[in-house]
């Protein structure tokens, strides 16, 4: 019998051993504490992210500040929007982009909207175009 192929019983070192059952106690103990922990709280509350104010089927697309020829002053959450696109020059011409955009956030940098995809790549292309975006709050009445 070649001697490589042999097997001998080995003992454990004392040392592994030890290492071994500390390590099963501080599992047992974080465990302990982790179902401790989370039994006094009271349910967790998720807050509302941009995903759960949007209708199903729709995007969000932040759109910078910048974009916008003539920004809107006071634009919040909740308010519709529409877009034209301005070619200006001395052949200037105007078209609709996008329709029924609603803002989910705005601030002084962008305005987050909720569209679908054909509004969304709509002001993409506009942008990309070089035309003027101007946005058209909606009256709620």
């Amino acid at each position: 019998m070649l001697p490589s192929l042999t097997a001998i019983a080995r003992r454990r070192p004392p040392r592994r051993a030890t290492l071994g059952t500390g390590g099963a106690l501080l599992l047992a103990l974080a465990l302990a504490v982790s179902a401790h922990a989370s039994g006094s709280a009271g349910p967790v509350v998720v807050p509302n992210g941009v995903a759960d104010t949007l209708a199903p089927g729709t995007w969000a697309i932040a759109v910078p500040v910048s974009w916008f020829a003539t920004p809107i002053v006071g634009m919040r959450s909740g308010d519709r929007i529409d877009v034209i696109a301005l070619r200006p020059g001395e052949h200037a011409t105007a078209t609709a982009v996008a329709f029924d955009l609603l803002v989910v956030s705005a601030d002084e940098r962008s305005v987050v909207f909720g569209t679908g995809p054909d509004d969304a790549t709509a002001l993409g292309l506009a942008r990309a175009s070089g035309l003027l975006l101007i946005p058209l709050l909606r009256s709620t009445r």
